[in-house]
């Protein structure tokens, strides 16, 4: 297909999703049937194939890298450059259209797979699937925000890509080998896996005094384009929400007269800012701006808003407050349901499951806490009680104790019963797993270094005899 022919189907399609897209946000409602979802599953795996498609094609095209041979151009002599640097406009015009268009479609394939993961699976969040932008249109949608949800949209960004520890990449060995029968103290980097034979083949007998392990860093999210769509989506979910509470903390928290003072200081400047700037500003024109500021500012002072060049204590308290609201407002409604929806995916899911879900693409299958110190779920420890499941999901196939339900295991050791009903796990479920476990001398080792009380797993051991537990523990291994 020619990349023009491709470029108008591909915007085409894009429109019509731009009316989709409207079309389900305005149908949102908590009562929808399951009919309509499941229709809407269906426009989605249908809408998701088309997209996959013109992306196929796009990045055969090279659109990802529009000018790739234009630098290797040789032989040309001054005529044929006179020619080409005229089309230099053209050239950037072309490659900013079909850059563009290529990541428009991936943001719209990020946000279908979003959709058709928590629309499948009963973890998902059904609210978020009518506000994602299936167009691709993340950065228009961004642009037309207020600022307040510009700052917050940042903050989010930064929680999703925050890193922990990943994978042992490497060992960092110092030690003591003789050489011309003198001891010498080395340190190498070793990044084989047996590190110890690596040193014996390479140095013989040696004394190690010191390993230090390195591990990779590893974002929580790896895919920035999914970043980027939750992030909006989120905020998009629960304008209305963080709207609202705006409205409530500015009343609480102001007074009447101190709104008046806001109001009228944010329409004053926004007239001006207006005026300064209108067109093109170019160094001729900096005078100019610098003398519009000043004005500004002298329109403030007449106001009784300034007083010095700078705004009158009132004004500046209540400027204050109502940052500090709209700094932290925002951000606790987002993060609070962003955190609800990650920590029941990872509550609930076992790690094949994770791998194979599109809830949060690209999200990792077991995250370290430090990816996760930022979740906030009311009355959970969010961090603590996924750091348990994650150890449980890493020892117990060493018994054969079945992963699924090791969410409820978890609640219960750090919290209690009243927290694994809360999260709906069955309780005879979870104690059948507590006594499977609680013979398991290095789980409970393992759980006592976590801070768990191990006295609510020892309740649930009905072997009592050492021996016959260590048997036991050992058989296990086999």
């Amino acid at each position: 297909m020619d990349s023009s022919v491709l470029i108008r189907s591909c915007n085409e399609f894009l429109e019509e999703l731009s009316k989709f897209r409207e079309e389900i946000s305005s149908k949102f409602s908590e009562d929808l049937d399951s009919d309509f979802y499941n229709n809407l599953i269906e426009i989605l795996s249908r809408n998701l194939k088309i997209l996959e498609e013109f992306k196929e094609k796009m990045e055969l095209q090279g659109f990802d890298t529009p000018l790739i041979g234009v630098g290797k151009l040789k032989g040309c002599d001054e005529e044929d450059l006179y020619e080409i640097k005229s089309y230099v406009s053209y050239l950037r015009r072309m490659v900013d259209e079909k850059k563009g268009l290529l990541e428009r479609v991936r943001y719209a394939i990020v946000s279908h797979r979003i959709a058709l993961g928590h629309l499948k699976e009963r973890e998902g969040n059904r609210r978020i699937v009518h506000f994602l932008p299936y167009d691709g249109s993340n950065k228009d949608i961004l642009f037309n925000m207020p600022t307040i949800f510009i700052r917050t949209y940042k903050r989010l960004l930064s929680i999703l890509e925050s890193q922990g520890r990943g994978t042992l990449s490497s060992v960092t060995v110092t030690f003591i080998v003789i050489e011309d029968g003198k001891r010498k103290l080395k340190r190498l980097k070793i990044e084989e896996e047996d590190y110890e034979e690596y040193l014996k083949r390479n140095y013989g007998d040696v004394l190690i005094t010191s390993i230090k392990r390195n591990y990779t860093k590893r974002k929580l999210i790896s895919d920035g384009y999914v970043r980027r769509t939750l992030a909006l989506t989120y905020l998009l979910a629960y304008r209305d929400e963080i709207e609202e509470r705006l409205k409530e903390e500015y009343e609480e928290k102001l007074s009447e007269r101190q709104r008046e003072l806001i109001e009228r200081y944010r329409n004053t400047v926004l007239d001006l800012r207006e005026e300064v700037e209108e067109g093109m500003i170019d160094v001729r024109a900096l005078e100019e701006l610098k003398v519009k500021r000043i004005r500004m500012r002298e329109e403030l002072e007449k106001l009784g808003l300034y007083k010095g060049g700078k705004p009158v204590e009132e004004l500046d308290c209540a400027l204050k407050v109502e940052r500090e609201i709209s700094e932290n407002l925002p951000y606790s409604i987002a993060v609070r349901y962003l955190s609800q929806d990650i920590f029941k995916y990872y509550l609930y899911k076992t790690p094949d499951e994770r791998d194979r879900s599109s809830m949060f693409p690209s999200i990792l299958t077991t995250p370290s806490p430090l990816n996760l110190k930022w979740m906030r779920v009311d009355g959970i420890d969010a961090v603590e009680v996924l750091d348990v499941k994650f150890l449980l999901e890493r020892e117990l196939p060493k018994y054969s104790i079945p992963l699924k339900n090791l969410g409820g295991v978890a609640l219960y050791l750090v919290h209690g019963w009243e927290e694994v009903e809360r999260f709906g796990f069955n309780r005879k479920e979870i104690e059948k797993i507590l006594r499977d476990m609680a013979p398991i001398d290095r789980v409970r080792s393992l759980l006592s270094k976590k801070g768990i009380d191990i006295g609510k797993l020892e309740k649930y051991n009905s072997i009592k005899r050492e021996r016959t537990k260590k048997f036991l523990d050992a058989l296990s291994r086999l």
